[in-house]
């Protein structure tokens, strides 16, 4: 047996075993087990990274071996190589010297207990001493563990060494430490040990824990009231008794309004139980006194508007439209939901004026949302066959000076040109078209309404020196909507001049991320997580540093945009850049956006794996990073709803189908080796089947190649926008308007800043 703890950290010391380490991790991270298996088909592990490697083989692999996982789980964590797995070997870990408690040993060390109590090699006063061994930081396995090893303790009765085992934490961690369950076991340690001022405290400051579980809640009532009585929750105050509604049958509630009228006029100590009263109040359809409440808690009311949107969207459900309108009039906020239930309140009592008015505020501060979008349209025209009837050009205007000028308000934009050719307004849609590129840019539409209105376009020349200011940019972007091909006098030119507002700040200010991450302890762990794809360990741990450090929405899409530039994460680099391009509302065209944002939003991960599968499949590169951006946002293992997998998110039967007629049989839809082969084959051929146009191509991925034949027969007519603008299943719509607008971006990143 060889001793492994030193000899990874003398390794360590070697840019070699540095760069083959981060390389595992990236390994894991991606669930890329093909490599790894070949990794170690010819070399045996010696360092701990590579022993974690295996487990996680072994774990997650369509190849691994349970009983080899458990073998290098106990290796681990015995620091030698243990051929024989048994109980014995299991016990030496309660009494051996502990080594360094490195990130993957403690995810080790968890895994292991797992594995252990499925098979009972420890007795319960055993697996506290096990728990017992890992040193309590600010760490999200010790929170678990610590977390278990209370319960274990409430199990076994031993209600002072629950209390011993938390005054035995340093008071700087205990925040993060300890879970409701511990709160709510710590509280009945006192009560039992007679100390019921201090177990009180606990309780009530437990049940004021953000997201504190019904059941946990439910747990504390339980035994508060064999300790206090079983009518003494209702006896309680106001602020108290309140943070113990979720507890309090349906019955116990309606008695209880009854009895306590002074609920409804109290001011409230704690949120959690304002939110509480609120909530059960509007479902059970007490508006009177719900605004009561509102109006003696305005305090709560004015610390977070989305929650009178939460109640009023409820009110929505219940078709409670005019309560849920009086609801918002009365307590406005600055959250666009509210102009969202507001719009869809007015529109189901037939109030179109005002439902208008309000959909068009709504998208004003939140143009991202399709659904509402396409409601637009729907009010804007009204659709027969081949002709259309257009509301009045005011109402258009009025639409455009509302919406920010962003890529997804192309289809107002392209409405709008329709309207007016139809309308006869020669003369405004030549002065529109020279000006709809700054409207929507970046847009899919911009090359739709280039199509379109190509023979008006060109019946002005083509305008000369483009980088002269931002009006003859965006003229000349009109006449050319980006087009590589179309826009040489912009091919490599500097056009800074034009960049959104805080964009380069942005860029500049996401580049610094890294070195901030690294210096923090907390975030650096995190890091750490993410690195060997524990994801939802490392987002805890951001989650409580942004709530502890009273931090932004945009302050927490930063940290984890230089988390995933550390980790080579792409999915988390590249979703909260664009997280935060929305927030910003700064359109996401590369062409006017720094490179320091455009290489984040329209990356190229995996390429030698892309590159091989294109070329063998007679595709560009680019179609494949195009679908795979919309359909995972190249998370690697991103699963939707309806069960599909991996990077280019296949169907669990279709890759069956696929991985038989190519002779793969042993695969995971989550290793991208396996998704973008599959992915790749399965996109060519419907290229293939479809005039190698990806339009077509990716409406038949989405939708599949039976829908999409059935739609061409019904509603195609030769013109393929107009056909989109028809097509009848949205989810396809808005699907290949995205994909050929990725595709777009991609051949622009190439040939106008050759990345």
């Amino acid at each position: 047996m060889r001793h492994f703890w030193l000899a990874s950290r003398i390794l360590l010391f070697f840019t070699t075993s540095l760069l083959a380490e981060t390389d595992l991790h990236y390994l894991i991270k991606s669930h890329q087990w093909g490599q790894i298996e070949n990794h170690f088909k010819n070399s045996t592990p010696s360092r701990e990274s590579e022993v974690y490697t295996l487990i996680e083989f072994h774990e997650k692999s369509p190849n691994g071996d349970k009983e080899k996982r458990f073998r290098y789980l106990l290796s681990l964590i015995r620091g030698v190589f243990v051929t024989d797995a048994n109980e014995e070997e299991v016990k030496k870990i309660l009494t051996q010297t502990m080594p360094f408690q490195t990130t993957l040993f403690k995810l080790s060390y968890w895994k292991l207990y797992n594995e252990i109590t499925a098979k009972n090699f420890l007795t319960p006063q055993e697996r506290i001493q096990f728990l017992n061994r890992l040193n309590m930081e600010e760490d999200p396995i010790c929170r678990r563990a610590l977390d278990e090893q209370i319960r274990l303790l409430a199990a076994n009765n031993q209600w002072k060494e629950i209390i011993e085992k938390i005054q035995s934490i340093q008071d700087s961690h205990k925040r993060y430490l300890l879970t409701g369950d511990s709160l709510y076991r710590l509280g009945k340690a006192k009560l039992i040990l007679g100390d019921e001022k201090a177990a009180i405290e606990d309780w009530l400051n437990c049940l004021q824990k953000e997201g504190l579980m019904d059941q946990t809640v439910q747990m504390i009532a339980s035994d508060w009231s064999k300790y206090k009585g079983s009518g003494s929750i209702l006896q309680l105050g106001p602020s108290e008794l309140t943070l113990f509604l979720p507890a309090i049958n349906s019955n116990d509630k309606e008695a209880l309004f009854r009895s306590r009228p002074e609920l409804f006029s109290s001011r409230l100590n704690y949120y959690e139980g304002f939110k509480h009263l609120t909530q059960v109040l509007t479902k059970v359809g007490k508006t009177n006194e719900l605004f009561r409440v509102l109006r003696a808690n305005k305090s709560f009311v004015d610390m977070d508007s989305s929650w009178i949107v939460t109640l009023a969207d409820t009110l929505y459900q219940q078709n409670k439209f005019q309560q849920a309108i009086e609801l918002l009039k009365t307590f406005p906020g600055k959250d666009a939901g509210y102009y969202r239930v507001l719009a869809a309140s007015y529109d189901r009592l037939g109030d179109k004026e005002l439902y208008f008015e309000n959909l068009i505020l709504y998208l004003g501060k939140y143009p991202f949302n399709l659904f509402y979008q396409d409601r637009l349209i729907e009010y804007l025209v009204e659709r027969k066959g081949e002709k259309s009837r257009y509301a009045p050009l005011v109402k258009f205007e009025r639409a455009l000076a509302e919406i920010p000028n962003l890529p997804v308000k192309g289809r107002l934009v392209y409405w709008y040109l329709r309207s007016l050719k139809e309308n006869g307004e020669t003369d405004r849609l030549k002065k529109e078209l020279k000006r709809y590129y700054a409207l929507c840019p970046g847009s899919y539409y911009t090359r739709v309404i280039r199509e379109e209105f190509l023979s008006t376009i060109k019946e002005s020349n083509k305008p000369e020196n483009p980088t002269y200011n931002k009006e003859y940019l965006f003229e000349y972007l009109s006449y050319t909507a980006g087009i590589p091909e179309e826009s040489g006098a912009l091919i490599g030119r500097n056009l800074g001049f034009v960049y959104p507002k805080d964009s380069y700040e942005l860029g500049n200010k996401l580049g610094g991320m890294s070195s901030r991450i690294q210096g923090h302890k907390l975030l650096n762990l995190a890091k750490e997580y993410f690195r060997v794809g524990e994801d939802s360990l490392g987002l805890h741990l951001v989650n409580f540093h942004v709530k502890r450090e009273n931090l932004s929405e945009d302050e927490k899409d930063e940290i984890l945009v230089g988390i995933g530039d550390l980790t080579r994460n792409t999915y988390y680099s590249a979703f909260h850049t664009r997280s935060l391009l929305k927030r910003y509302l700064i359109p996401d065209d590369p062409i006017l956006l720094p490179t320091s944002l455009s290489v984040r939003m329209y990356p190229r991960p995996h390429q030698t794996i892309v590159a091989r599968y294109a070329n063998e499949n007679g595709i560009p590169e680019d179609n494949v990073y195009a679908l795979m951006r919309q359909e995972s946002f190249f998370k690697e293992t991103a699963t939707s709803r309806s069960n599909a997998r991996g990077l280019m998110q296949i169907m669990p039967a279709t890759g069956r189908e696929l991985a038989q007629r190519m002779g793969v049989t042993s695969y995971s839809l989550y290793e991208p080796e396996t998704s973008i082969r599959l992915g790749t084959k399965f996109l060519a051929y419907l290229l293939k089947s479809n005039g190698n146009e990806l339009k077509w191509a990716s409406i038949a991925y989405n939708g599949g190649p039976g829908n999409l034949r059935k739609w061409k027969k019904s509603v195609y007519t030769g013109d393929f926008n107009h056909f989109l603008e028809d097509l009848p299943y949205k989810e396809s719509r808005d699907y290949c308007r995205i994909v050929v607008s990725n595709f777009y971006a991609y051949d622009i990143m190439k040939k106008y800043h050759k990345l």
